[in-house]
């Protein structure tokens, strides 16, 4: 059984100070059985980072092809009665906090307690990119991300990315999910528009050329492998990276209908990839793209 202070212990052996503002990834299944549960590693990380720290979590709900809207239209997200987040129990037992706030973009929403919280989530408005909470975060805050299991993200690659294909006029085509958002007592859709990309070509591009050449500090927390990085390092290092060769983040698996399809600079077209599927009776696949492709919109 995981202690209290074993998670103190263990978050100041990765480098974590009293001031830093953490971007949390973090696996509650990776580190393992903790004492009293998800809200003691949380409350382990402030006390570690102190008064002058802050940490932010995604709180993002899940969210509808918009081709079938009107079958969700009694799932509606407020500032009163925010969806169940999809990102894990972190960010569950992070809102229960009566210091937490929550971003007023409330198709993106972050979870933010301590220093910083009340900046970053008044001005995370609608008018503003998704992530623009972590971009405000890495470039002002010098913000960290504590990434423990789970998957190899950065919690910058979106912003790159996105800064890459509006900076070569590039877009990605994919279907459009939203939610129903209520505001000053109306009610409206709201499209999740924003780019994407496969986390097999993203793993790719983090263990060759990412991981190898950024600072960082390894170690566990509990059970769990944990990493700290610099954000604003990583989103340096991925705009050098796709700047200079936006197919580096593409995988190599010919099903992949993101990589394949999706992207100005993807290496397939829409038909070929159709075809191709069609006779292998990827059904699956077929399905994906049509929604995915077909029916998608260009964005940036």
């Amino acid at each position: 059984m995981i202690t209290y202070n074993d998670l103190v212990n263990d978050i100041k052996s990765l480098g974590i100070k009293e001031g830093d503002t953490l971007f949390l990834r973090v696996s509650y299944k990776a580190i393992g059985k903790i004492e009293a549960g998800p809200k003691a590693f949380i409350d382990a990380l402030l006390n570690v980072i102190g008064k002058e720290g802050t940490i932010i979590l995604t709180a993002f709900p899940k969210t509808y092809n918009q081709l079938l809207r009107f079958f969700y239209k009694g799932k509606i997200s407020s500032a009163n009665n925010l969806m169940k987040p999809i990102t894990g129990v972190m960010p569950i037992f992070a809102l229960k906090y009566p210091s937490a706030m929550v971003s007023k973009k409330l198709l993106f929403p972050f979870v933010v307690i301590g220093k910083h919280a009340k900046y970053l989530t008044e001005n995370h408005t609608n008018e503003k990119d998704g992530y623009w909470l972590l971009r405000e975060a890495t470039e002002k805050f010098n913000s960290k991300c504590l990434r423990i299991g789970g998957e190899s993200l950065t919690g910058t690659t979106h912003l790159a990315l996105t800064e890459m294909l509006r900076k070569y006029d590039y877009y990605q085509t994919r279907s459009f999910y939203g939610l129903y958002i209520k505001e000053n007592d109306k009610i409206s859709w709201q499209i999740k528009n924003n780019t994407t990309f496969c986390i097999k070509g993203f793993k790719k591009m983090y263990d060759q050329l990412i991981y190898p050449n950024v600072g960082k500090k390894e170690g566990k927390v509990g059970n769990g492998y944990a990493i700290v990085t610099e954000m604003k390092e990583t989103l340096a290092k991925e705009r050098e990276i796709l700047f200079r060769n936006p197919i580096e983040i593409l995988c190599e698996d010919s099903d992949c209908a993101i990589c394949r399809t999706s992207f100005t600079f993807s290496d397939s077209t829409k038909g070929k990839y159709l075809i191709n599927q069609l006779f292998r009776l990827k059904l699956g696949n077929i399905k994906f793209i049509l929604l995915y492709i077909l029916y998608g919109r260009k964005i940036q």
